[in-house]
């Protein structure tokens, strides 16, 4: 018998795996802060719960993918959370990105509350990857649990691994941003020199093909970085919450992360020089004033 499932937080990244898992035959529940998202998955033939208790009551595997630790603890432990639902074996997988320790906390309270587990499961890849069912998951938890929803993730995910005890995917995940924010802003730098010396910034995804500066992640940001208009892609904001988490993590353990700290003031100053959302924002910090501005055209989505 396949696993019910219910989905909470229906922003660009969760409403894409959502409709995933729905289409591969999961009966599939939904909830999400902003009502009026469910509607797409409803018409598709999900049911729409009440509230996360609701949800949790007819479910036996609720996944998460909301924007940030205060939004994880309200669903699993506010009013009408997760924790007053009558336990019965439930399973949480967590796609959200937020803080190892607050993973931990959160977790154990539920299962004290009611018995209910928790697998830790950021993710990498964009929302293309979720559309194509490519994404990356890091997991944490136990095996057992991570077995019993492989075949889950296995309809929105490619590559699945279980990296330690709870909390561990969490940390995979910092380690993810922490490289992606220093390539992504090396490609906006390159694409900065390229235009200065007068070659168009895109031929460098032929003129570098094959190199070893020829990756997954130039070839992505690239194009979406030349548009300044370009809001496809994850939020800075969102980048910048998780280079910070990496730095907390690291100043409690003692090691130094003299680059990831830079990269955070500055993605911090890309933030206010343009819309997080705008792919651009790397470039146009670079390029200074007289860039295209873009900062009165919020489109910002709200991830949950």
């Amino acid at each position: 018998m396949a696993l019910t499932v219910g989905f909470i937080g229906l922003g660009v990244m969760g409403s894409t795996i959502a409709h995933r898992i729905l289409t591969s035959g999961f009966p599939l529940t939904v909830w999400n802060r902003t009502a009026d998202k469910t509607e797409p998955l409803r018409e598709a033939g999900a049911v729409v719960a009440a509230c996360p208790a609701d949800l949790a009551r007819t479910c036996d595997v609720i996944a998460l993918c909301v924007t940030d630790q205060e939004a994880v603890t309200g669903i699993a432990l506010g009013t009408d959370g997760l924790h007053t639902a009558p336990g019965r074996g439930q399973l949480v997988i967590d796609h959200s990105s937020i803080p190892a320790g607050t993973t931990r906390t959160v977790a154990g309270r539920l299962r004290a509350a009611n018995g209910i587990s928790w697998l830790d499961a950021p993710v990498s890849g964009g929302t293309p990857a979720a559309e194509g069912g490519t994404l990356t998951v890091m997991a944490g938890g136990s095996q057992s649990d991570f077995d019993r929803v492989h075949g889950l993730m296995a309809a929105y995910a490619r590559q699945i691994t279980l990296m330690g005890p709870l909390g561990a995917g969490q940390a995979t995940k910092l380690c993810n941003q922490v490289i992606v924010a220093a390539n992504v802003w090396g490609v906006a730098e390159a694409a900065t020199l390229a235009e200065a010396a007068g070659i168009p910034p895109e031929r460098l995804l032929s003129g570098l093909a094959g190199g070893f500066a020829d990756t997954p992640l130039l070839r992505h940001f690239l194009p979406h970085m030349l548009d300044p208009h370009d809001d496809t892609l994850g939020t800075l904001t969102d980048l910048v919450k998780d280079l910070d988490a990496a730095l907390a993590t690291a100043r409690t353990a003692g090691t130094p992360l003299p680059l990831t700290a830079h990269l955070a003031e500055l993605l911090r100053i890309a933030n206010r020089w343009t819309r997080p959302r705008v792919s651009g924002s790397f470039i146009g910090l670079l390029h200074g004033p007289g860039h295209t501005d873009t900062r009165n055209e919020d489109t910002r989505d709200d991830p949950s």
